[in-house]
């Protein structure tokens, strides 16, 4: 489905991406974690071409996006929906509107068309009653599902999750944590999150990345990736008190 192929990237004279390589299978939920600025949001952002690789490639299926320009590039970026980081709602329009936005952009459909579907995927994120609420008006969580009912009205075949559960306390998280992997199931679609909060990452994951100085040091399984022996990876699990024993032991996952 994506697969990126001895990718480099470097940004402001520093190396963010160094000869990475990996595949993300057709509906799969991929979690790529790390610290702050390992590379994390840069690789999602060679998914849709927002940055093109200073060496290898990036491929959609059998789509080059890295070199892709002009209506090849809309066909694949119309192929993804993207839940930005901190929801990115306007806060002048109101919740149908903000929703609705990228059907008025990019389709000639009627006003009562968009409503419905709106409405349908407001139902989806269990937000059946914020039609007309402003941004203003909503917790930071239901902002975040504002923002993924708009990151679905497309019917996208790839939904890019980037920090869904940031600045969200851990019941709230684990919210959106079920409603990622509720919609997967439900849509079909091969989910991309990039998160450092490895509770997330170990609840949604069907395989988890892990990325430091650039390069990919594991990609596993969670029952895997919480008993890896790279020191990097001990390293993160450690700082977020993780140990071997949890629900995805037992297939309890949310």
């Amino acid at each position: 489905m994506i697969r990126f192929e001895n990718v480099s990237k470097r940004l402001g004279g520093k190396v963010v991406l160094d000869e990475i390589d990996y595949e993300i299978r057709a509906n799969e939920t991929f979690v790529i974690v790390g610290a702050s600025g390992a590379g994390k949001s840069v690789s999602l952002k060679h998914m849709v071409r927002l940055l093109t690789p200073d060496q290898g490639r990036v491929l959609i299926g059998d789509d080059c996006v890295s070199t892709a320009r002009g209506t090849k590039l809309d066909e694949i970026r119309n192929r993804f929906g993207f839940l930005f980081q901190g929801a990115a709602l306007m806060q002048w329009l109101n919740v149908a509107d903000n929703i609705g936005l990228p059907l008025r952009m990019k389709t000639d459909l009627s006003d009562e068309e968009i409503d419905k579907r709106v409405r349908e995927k407001l139902e989806m994120v269990n937000l059946g009653d914020a039609f007309e609420k402003h941004p203003g008006e909503l917790s930071g969580g239901m902002r975040k599902r504002v923002g993924l009912a708009r990151a679905i009205i497309n019917d996208p075949e790839i939904i890019l999750y980037d920090e869904p559960t940031s600045g969200l306390d851990p019941v709230t998280s684990r919210t959106i944590d079920r409603l990622i992997d509720r919609l997967r199931t439900e849509l079909g679609v091969t989910s991309v999150v990039v998160t450092h909060d490895l509770h997330s990452a170990l609840a949604i994951g069907s395989r988890i990345a892990m990325l430091h100085d650039g390069k990919i040091v594991e990609v596993s399984p969670p029952e895997e990736f919480v008993k890896s022996q790279n020191k990097f990876v001990q390293g993160f699990l450690e700082a977020q008190y993780i140990t071997t024993k949890g629900d995805w032991e037992d297939g309890n996952r949310s």
